[in-house]
């Protein structure tokens, strides 16, 4: 990728090195956003309401509509869970975050905001950071009905993989398993003329044997649902997590929980969390590495029920450790009316609604106390 005014604008998705991680300054100077829209969009969920625990997505920055909410009920005992979207295992980005934090909290006495760490690594950098940091890693909140093992559906390719159309995404790792399908998207913020030059490139660049699955317009990607998803990875041997550095990936545990065992390089931003030496091969980053990966781990035919059973046990004992921090919050336990959870359960903790619905929500308890 040539080095431009793209990759200066994006240099931690185009991988730019120093700039990609001194990068994360630019959070520092985030200006908190607070009298938002009523009908503006959020992704979130009460997993209590009394008292208030509320999850949310980290848009707009720096810590969603907490800002907001915790203005608007200056004096109601919020609980704001800060999930990461991508990792903070690097000086600039957790620095940035804990200054962000402790604006939070000064402006916010009240209330108390908990950030979702998803390694171990995060958590020790941020706590030494003075932030209240929770390790919770995210790929446990994936709705394991929504991703499931299709046996009877022919696996016509050797791999399969999941992600965006980013350089830091290293597409190219791939380009030597002799056939690989695509599921991917473009990023929503980017330009026009971005877009179609980062499409028109990948395009041009794929292999013989490999393609890509989604529709595919001039001028972008057209996303698939979670169905067409689950069927997509039921036709591949294997799944491939090939960034350096990222978020926790959701692709990665929809792999494992579909029952297709994965081919990961090392990685930083929690992903392997839910990896097992016996569904997870770890190699090199270089194209050979990941081919033979690809090839050794076709050979073993995992069963796609064992490989979702193994992963589903090691995300029921992280489950059960957030539903007791929960419980803790909340002061007391509830009936489960889901066994997994503690509490109303949405795919990743999210729920699409417009603010005043959930202000709605909060007006509602207030008056009935």
């Amino acid at each position: 990728m040539p080095f431009g005014w793209d990759a200066l604008r994006n240099p931690y998705l185009f991988d730019v090195p120093l700039l990609g991680y001194a990068s994360g300054l630019l959070d520092l100077f985030v200006r908190a956003p607070r009298d938002l829209p009523s009908d503006t969009p959020v992704m979130g969920s009460f997993l209590s309401l009394d008292p208030p625990i509320f999850c949310c997505q980290p848009r707009p920055k720096p810590f969603g509509v907490a800002h907001h909410l915790a203005s608007r009920f200056p004096d109601t005992p919020f609980v704001f869970l800060h999930p990461l979207t991508h990792s903070l295992e690097r000086a600039a980005f957790a620095l940035a975050l804990a200054v962000q934090h402790r604006r939070f909290r000064n402006f916010h006495p009240a209330a108390r905001l908990v950030v979702l760490a998803n390694t171990p690594g995060e958590e020790r950098l941020l706590r030494c950071l003075g932030v209240d940091v929770y390790l919770a890693p995210q790929n446990m909140f994936v709705d394991e009905t929504m991703y499931f093992p299709m046996p009877d559906r022919e696996r016509r390719y050797d791999a399969i993989y999941n992600a965006q159309i980013a350089p830091i995404k290293r597409h190219a790792l791939a380009r030597t398993v002799p056939t690989c399908a695509y599921v991917t998207k473009l990023f929503g913020t980017w330009s026009p003329r971005l877009k179609r030059t980062q499409l028109a490139a990948f395009l041009r660049s794929l292999p013989q044997g490999h393609a890509v699955l989604n529709p595919v317009t001039p001028d972008d990607v057209v996303p698939m649902d979670h169905v067409a998803v689950n069927a997509a990875m039921a036709e591949a041997h294997v799944g491939l997590c090939l960034s350096r550095i990222e978020g926790a990936m959701y692709a990665s545990i929809e792999y494992l929980l579909a029952g297709v065992p994965v081919v990961t390089t090392r990685s930083k931003g929690g992903r392997d969390r839910f990896c097992h030496a016996d569904t997870t091969l770890i190699v090199d980053d270089d194209p050979r590495a990941v081919q033979d990966g690809v090839a050794a781990m076709k050979a073993r035919a995992l069963p796609p029920e064992f490989v979702r059973a193994t992963t589903l046990r090691m995300i029921e004992a992280e489950r059960e450790r957030f539903n007791t921090f929960i419980d803790g919050l909340r002061g007391h336990t509830i009936e489960r009316t889901d066994p997994r959870w503690s509490f109303d359960y949405y795919h990743k903790l999210g729920r699409f609604g417009r603010l005043s619905d959930f202000e709605g929500e909060c007006l509602t308890t207030k008056t009935t106390r």
